[in-house]
């Protein structure tokens, strides 16, 4: 299997097959030109389809004006209706315009960040609604649709929670981020290796990168000034990062998924950025 790769944003085709990478994910950037954006995005699809190389999209590639909310939130278990019948829009609208591209699968942001507590039942019950949804779209258009794992919902991030319930779904798949999984283990007070072993079993595919300091997301001083910093397999956590790279990669290659490089050049720049990414292919080959 073609299992390791990186997103469009910071490398160009060319660059991703000169480093050994042999898949890609399309993803829209933020802060650059939307159509500009859409045009490389459709481009590269056009590309890896000719070329052949395993590629998947991080939904949404296409924007609409009358979709107001932040592009990359999620509000499939919002508690108003509303927002969740526009979300059930959001997606479809981007699947209808792509029905002509074949990726290994799609990726959705899903549990939303909602930091209170929720009544159980009726929250049970938007998360059946949600799963049920997701599933009959993702059957409809013929694809596999990955839900991206965050800590951020308190009603929801519980990683045998999370396996238990989506698991049995034929079209659904879990997406692990080890980003994201570092910030849940911090704020829910889990071990990052043992949830890793944990959700990475039943995961289908992986986004990789790191962190360092103290806080979460914008509790983080790093974090809002670096973003997703590249894993190199030289960090240690005793020098500030999230979790030992090598001993993270040892795991993650033992569950034989694709996994894809979601970095930025923002943290000590572009030769950083490319040794990191170096290092983890030298450990992968």
């Amino acid at each position: 299997m073609k299992r390791l790769g990186i997103n469009t944003v910071h490398l160009n085709m060319k660059e991703i097959a000169e480093m050994g990478l042999n898949r890609v994910e399309f993803v829209l950037a933020r802060g650059r030109d939307y159509d500009v954006m859409l045009g490389e995005v459709i481009g590269g699809i056009e590309m890896a389809e000719t070329m052949g190389l395993s590629y998947s999209v991080h939904l949404p590639i296409y924007l609409f004006d009358w979709y107001e909310e932040d592009y990359l939130s999620a509000f499939y278990l919002d508690p108003l209706l509303e927002k969740r019948h526009l979300a059930y829009r959001f997606i479809r609208a981007n699947l209808e315009k792509m029905k002509c591209w074949h990726p290994d699968y799609f990726i959705v942001h899903f549990p939303g960040v909602y930091k209170f507590k929720q009544d159980p039942e009726e929250f049970n019950m938007r998360l059946k609604e949600a799963l049920d949804q997701l599933d009959a779209i993702a059957g409809e258009y013929g694809i596999r649709l990955l839900l991206e794992y965050f800590g951020s919902n308190f009603t929801f991030w519980e990683i045998d929670r999370w396996i238990e319930k989506i698991s049995p779904y034929e079209n659904l798949g879990i997406l692990c981020d080890t980003g994201h999984l570092y910030f849940s283990s911090v704020m829910h007070g889990f071990d990052f290796y043992k949830g890793l072993e944990s959700l990475g079993g039943a995961a289908d595919a992986f986004h990789i990168w790191t962190t360092r300091g103290e806080g979460v997301y914008s509790d983080s001083e790093s974090y809002k000034k670096y973003h997703h910093i590249v894993v190199n397999t030289d960090q240690r956590v005793e020098q500030g990062f999230a979790f030992d790279g090598q001993k993270t990669m040892d795991i993650i290659q033992r569950f034989d998924r694709p996994m894809i490089i979601e970095a930025s050049e923002r943290y000590e720049g572009r030769e950083y950025f490319v040794n990191g990414i170096k290092s983890i292919v030298d450990s992968f080959y």
